[in-house]
Protein backbone atom coordinates (compact mmCIF):
# COMPACT_ATOMS: atom_id res chain seq x y z
CA UNK A 1 0.00 0.00 0.00
CA UNK A 2 1.52 3.37 -0.84
CA UNK A 3 1.08 6.06 1.93
CA UNK A 4 0.12 9.16 1.23
CA UNK A 5 -2.15 10.24 3.93
CA UNK A 6 -2.61 10.05 7.38
CA UNK A 7 -5.81 8.32 6.97
CA UNK A 8 -3.80 5.59 4.64
CA UNK A 9 -0.97 5.13 7.47
CA UNK A 10 -3.42 4.47 10.47
CA UNK A 11 -5.39 1.79 7.63
CA UNK A 12 -1.72 0.08 7.35
CA UNK A 13 -0.61 0.35 10.75
CA UNK A 14 -4.30 -0.96 12.17
CA UNK A 15 -4.08 -3.67 9.18
CA UNK A 16 -0.84 -4.80 10.99
CA UNK A 17 -2.11 -5.32 14.36
CA UNK A 18 -4.96 -6.86 13.43
CA UNK A 19 -3.31 -9.45 11.30
CA UNK A 20 -0.68 -10.04 14.21
CA UNK A 21 -4.36 -10.95 15.85
CA UNK A 22 -5.90 -13.36 13.90
CA UNK A 23 -2.53 -15.01 13.07
CA UNK A 24 -1.57 -14.95 17.19
CA UNK A 25 -4.69 -14.83 18.94
CA UNK A 26 -2.97 -14.49 22.30
CA UNK A 27 -0.21 -12.59 21.17
CA UNK A 28 1.20 -9.43 23.62
CA UNK A 29 1.13 -6.08 21.95
CA UNK A 30 2.86 -3.35 23.27
CA UNK A 31 0.99 0.11 22.28
CA UNK A 32 1.59 3.75 22.16
CA UNK A 33 -0.08 7.03 23.30
CA UNK A 34 -0.20 9.85 21.36
CA UNK A 35 -1.77 11.76 18.30
CA UNK A 36 -0.07 9.97 15.63
CA UNK A 37 -1.98 6.02 16.89
CA UNK A 38 -5.58 7.68 17.33
CA UNK A 39 -6.54 6.92 13.46
CA UNK A 40 -5.36 3.22 14.16
CA UNK A 41 -7.22 3.00 17.45
CA UNK A 42 -9.87 4.10 15.54
CA UNK A 43 -9.97 1.52 12.88
CA UNK A 44 -9.08 -1.19 15.80
CA UNK A 45 -12.36 -0.06 18.00
CA UNK A 46 -14.43 0.04 14.72
CA UNK A 47 -13.23 -3.27 13.09
CA UNK A 48 -13.83 -4.71 17.02
CA UNK A 49 -17.18 -3.59 17.16
CA UNK A 50 -18.06 -4.83 13.94
CA UNK A 51 -17.45 -8.72 15.08
CA UNK A 52 -13.62 -8.55 12.81
CA UNK A 53 -11.23 -9.02 15.82
CA UNK A 54 -11.11 -11.19 18.92
CA UNK A 55 -8.99 -9.68 21.89
CA UNK A 56 -10.31 -12.48 24.22
CA UNK A 57 -6.62 -13.54 24.72
CA UNK A 58 -4.62 -10.96 23.54
CA UNK A 59 -2.66 -9.36 25.86
CA UNK A 60 -1.94 -5.56 25.66
CA UNK A 61 1.67 -3.44 27.23
CA UNK A 62 1.69 0.15 27.60
CA UNK A 63 4.81 1.83 26.30
CA UNK A 64 4.65 4.49 28.93
CA UNK A 65 2.76 6.42 31.39
CA UNK A 66 3.27 9.62 33.73
CA UNK A 67 3.90 9.38 36.92
CA UNK A 68 1.88 11.33 39.58
CA UNK A 69 -0.76 12.30 37.40
CA UNK A 70 -4.92 12.31 38.10
CA UNK A 71 -5.98 9.06 36.80
CA UNK A 72 -8.18 10.88 34.10
CA UNK A 73 -4.55 12.24 32.28
CA UNK A 74 -2.82 8.67 32.00
CA UNK A 75 -1.92 6.97 29.13
CA UNK A 76 -3.67 4.11 30.90
CA UNK A 77 -7.08 6.08 30.55
CA UNK A 78 -5.72 6.94 27.01
CA UNK A 79 -5.74 3.42 25.71
CA UNK A 80 -8.85 2.17 27.26
CA UNK A 81 -11.25 5.53 25.94
CA UNK A 82 -9.65 4.74 22.40
CA UNK A 83 -9.34 1.11 22.05
CA UNK A 84 -9.80 -1.07 25.09
CA UNK A 85 -13.73 -0.49 26.45
CA UNK A 86 -14.68 -0.40 22.23
CA UNK A 87 -13.10 -4.20 22.23
CA UNK A 88 -13.61 -7.90 24.15
CA UNK A 89 -10.22 -7.43 25.58
CA UNK A 90 -9.97 -9.08 28.90
CA UNK A 91 -9.49 -6.67 31.62
CA UNK A 92 -6.78 -9.05 33.24
CA UNK A 93 -5.27 -8.70 29.87
CA UNK A 94 -4.35 -4.91 30.17
CA UNK A 95 -0.80 -3.60 31.58
CA UNK A 96 0.93 -0.84 32.18
CA UNK A 97 4.54 -0.18 33.70
CA UNK A 98 3.08 1.17 36.79
CA UNK A 99 1.29 -1.93 37.81
CA UNK A 100 4.69 -3.68 39.08
CA UNK A 101 8.09 -3.00 39.92
CA UNK A 102 9.58 -5.38 37.35
CA UNK A 103 7.35 -4.76 34.15
CA UNK A 104 9.90 -6.82 31.96
CA UNK A 105 9.70 -10.06 34.06
CA UNK A 106 5.57 -9.36 33.48
CA UNK A 107 6.42 -9.39 29.78
CA UNK A 108 8.39 -12.25 29.51
CA UNK A 109 6.39 -13.95 31.70
CA UNK A 110 3.73 -13.51 29.15
CA UNK A 111 5.74 -15.20 26.43
CA UNK A 112 6.76 -12.27 25.54
CA UNK A 113 6.37 -9.08 22.77
CA UNK A 114 5.34 -10.07 19.83
CA UNK A 115 4.66 -6.51 18.01
CA UNK A 116 5.33 -3.06 19.32
CA UNK A 117 3.64 0.04 17.85
CA UNK A 118 5.63 3.10 18.09
CA UNK A 119 5.60 7.13 17.56
CA UNK A 120 8.28 9.08 17.55
CA UNK A 121 9.01 12.43 19.08
CA UNK A 122 10.22 15.26 17.80
CA UNK A 123 13.66 14.84 19.67
CA UNK A 124 14.02 11.28 18.64
CA UNK A 125 12.52 9.38 21.76
CA UNK A 126 10.81 6.27 21.51
CA UNK A 127 7.97 6.00 24.19
CA UNK A 128 9.78 7.50 27.00
CA UNK A 129 13.31 6.89 26.42
CA UNK A 130 14.58 10.52 26.43
CA UNK A 131 17.83 11.65 24.34
CA UNK A 132 20.59 10.40 26.45
CA UNK A 133 19.27 7.31 27.29
CA UNK A 134 21.58 3.78 27.16
CA UNK A 135 21.02 0.83 24.93
CA UNK A 136 20.71 -0.85 27.66
CA UNK A 137 18.19 0.04 29.51
CA UNK A 138 15.15 -1.70 30.56
CA UNK A 139 11.75 -0.59 32.16
CA UNK A 140 12.39 2.58 34.70
CA UNK A 141 11.71 5.66 35.62
CA UNK A 142 12.95 8.88 33.87
CA UNK A 143 12.70 12.65 33.64
CA UNK A 144 11.13 14.11 30.71
CA UNK A 145 12.87 16.53 28.74
CA UNK A 146 11.71 20.03 28.27
CA UNK A 147 10.58 19.74 24.14
CA UNK A 148 8.56 16.49 25.23
CA UNK A 149 6.63 18.20 28.08
CA UNK A 150 6.12 21.23 25.59
CA UNK A 151 4.45 18.68 23.31
CA UNK A 152 2.21 17.64 25.19
CA UNK A 153 1.41 20.76 27.01
CA UNK A 154 -2.28 20.84 25.02
CA UNK A 155 -3.17 17.67 27.02
CA UNK A 156 -2.63 19.65 30.89
CA UNK A 157 -4.49 23.01 29.48
CA UNK A 158 -3.44 25.85 32.00
CA UNK A 159 -1.48 23.01 34.56
CA UNK A 160 2.48 22.19 33.55
CA UNK A 161 3.17 18.79 32.49
CA UNK A 162 4.54 16.23 34.52
CA UNK A 163 8.24 15.95 34.62
CA UNK A 164 8.87 12.29 35.46
CA UNK A 165 7.37 9.29 33.78
CA UNK A 166 7.81 5.64 34.17
CA UNK A 167 8.64 3.87 30.31
CA UNK A 168 9.83 0.75 28.88
CA UNK A 169 13.13 0.83 28.58
CA UNK A 170 15.20 0.25 25.16
CA UNK A 171 16.46 -3.30 25.27
CA UNK A 172 12.65 -3.76 26.42
CA UNK A 173 11.73 -2.64 23.06
CA UNK A 174 14.14 -4.17 21.28
CA UNK A 175 13.28 -7.68 22.85
CA UNK A 176 9.76 -7.65 20.81
CA UNK A 177 9.71 -9.93 17.43
CA UNK A 178 8.23 -7.26 15.36
CA UNK A 179 8.00 -3.43 15.35
CA UNK A 180 6.34 -1.17 13.65
CA UNK A 181 7.16 2.68 14.24
CA UNK A 182 4.65 5.13 12.62
CA UNK A 183 5.54 9.19 12.08
CA UNK A 184 2.87 11.92 10.37
CA UNK A 185 3.44 15.17 9.16
CA UNK A 186 6.67 17.15 7.87
CA UNK A 187 7.26 18.03 11.23
CA UNK A 188 8.58 14.86 11.95
CA UNK A 189 10.49 13.88 8.85
CA UNK A 190 13.89 15.13 9.71
CA UNK A 191 14.08 13.02 13.15
CA UNK A 192 12.71 10.46 10.66
CA UNK A 193 15.55 10.99 8.67
CA UNK A 194 18.15 11.36 11.60
CA UNK A 195 16.95 8.41 13.26
CA UNK A 196 16.75 5.92 10.40
CA UNK A 197 19.41 6.95 8.07
CA UNK A 198 22.16 8.79 10.47
CA UNK A 199 24.11 7.42 12.96
CA UNK A 200 23.17 5.44 15.66
CA UNK A 201 23.58 7.30 18.83
CA UNK A 202 21.88 7.56 21.97
CA UNK A 203 21.04 11.44 21.34
CA UNK A 204 18.24 9.89 18.99
CA UNK A 205 17.53 7.20 21.01
CA UNK A 206 15.19 6.10 17.95
CA UNK A 207 18.37 5.22 16.03
CA UNK A 208 18.65 2.09 17.99
CA UNK A 209 16.12 0.41 16.10
CA UNK A 210 18.45 0.39 13.76
CA UNK A 211 19.65 -2.76 15.29
CA UNK A 212 16.18 -4.70 15.18
CA UNK A 213 16.43 -7.37 12.24
CA UNK A 214 12.07 -6.83 12.40
CA UNK A 215 11.45 -3.21 12.18
CA UNK A 216 8.64 -1.61 9.74
CA UNK A 217 9.07 2.31 9.48
CA UNK A 218 5.87 3.55 7.40
CA UNK A 219 4.83 7.25 7.63
CA UNK A 220 2.91 9.65 5.43
CA UNK A 221 5.34 11.91 4.02
CA UNK A 222 7.25 9.39 1.66
CA UNK A 223 9.75 7.85 4.01
CA UNK A 224 9.74 3.66 4.89
CA UNK A 225 11.71 0.91 5.66
CA UNK A 226 11.29 -2.52 5.96
CA UNK A 227 13.63 -4.93 7.27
Amino acid sequence: MHIETYDQLSEQVATLVAQQIATEPDCCLGLPTGQTPIGTYKLLSTWSREGRLNWSKVRCFALDDYLDVPPALSFHTFLSEHLYQHTNIDAGNIFHPGMTDNYDALIEGQGGLAMTVLGIGGNGHIAFNEPGTQFLSWTHCTWLDDSTRKANQASFGASRPPQKAVTMGVKTILSSRRIVLMASGEKKKAIVEAAFRGPVSRQVPASYLQEHEGLEVLTDFGFSLTR
